[in-house]
């Protein structure tokens, strides 16, 4: 991919923060409140960065739409109480954000998490400085991972061909495609491992201080 980007934007969950504890605490006291069964999913973490609805159908028997409203519900209220407040920025994820900045390109972050809760989480971890637009959920209308990210282009006027976007899962790399931008994989996240053979349509790094040396580079 020739370098002629100039926007990077960023996935908070698995990318940018290890938000793993949060997430996986209120999915499994969600489920022991609604006495949800749960399936045989053998890493709960690969739900993390996708909609609830789909991570609730993916560990757990869902008997109907009104459970699954209903567990929703409860995820979010345990969130925003409980949740919100177990995460950790990833080690090296500082520096790289300070030299990507420094070497002249915008920020952006594009995330399903509710917006509010982004800021915050990303300012109480130091990152929010770095980054000159922050989209997420609203807490009313339908959100995509394409929506967000065509959300950042639109606000940083700038064109799909000149932005990639950096994530930890299939949920990322789908979102991408169907906003138009190229992708960018993390190994060190949830859902993109090292060595995986899909991986093979787009470039992957292992850790966040390669983030810097990718971009020099590509």
């Amino acid at each position: 991919m020739k370098n002629t980007r100039k926007l990077i934007i960023f996935d908070l969950d698995g990318t940018l923060l290890d938000t793993s504890d949060g997430i996986l605490h209120c999915y499994h006291k969600t489920a022991s409140m609604l006495n949800l069964r749960k399936n045989s999913v053998e890493n709960d973490s690969i739900v993390i960065g996708g909609p609830l609805s789909d991570g609730f159908r993916t560990l757990y028997d869902i008997p109907d739409e009104e459970t699954l409203a209903k567990a929703i519900d409860t995820y979010r209220n345990l969130y925003a109480n409980e949740g919100i407040t177990k995460f950790s920025a990833y080690n090296g994820i500082d520096t790289s954000l300070s030299e990507l900045k420094s070497d002249g390109y915008q920020l952006g972050v594009a995330t399903l998490k509710l917006e509010e809760y982004a800021k915050s989480m990303l300012k109480n971890a130091g990152l929010a400085k770095y980054f000159d637009i922050i989209h997420g959920w609203n807490g009313t209308e339908k959100c995509t991972k394409a929506y967000t990210v065509t959300k950042v282009l639109f606000e940083q006027k700038c064109l799909a061909k000149n932005a990639v976007l950096v994530g930890d899962s299939v949920y990322d790399k789908n979102g991408a495609e169907i906003a138009g931008v190229d992708f960018l994989g993390v190994t060190y996240g949830f859902g993109i491992k090292k060595g995986d053979k899909t991986n093979s349509r787009f470039d992957t790094v292992d850790s966040p201080v390669e983030l810097t040396e990718y971009f020099k580079i590509n």
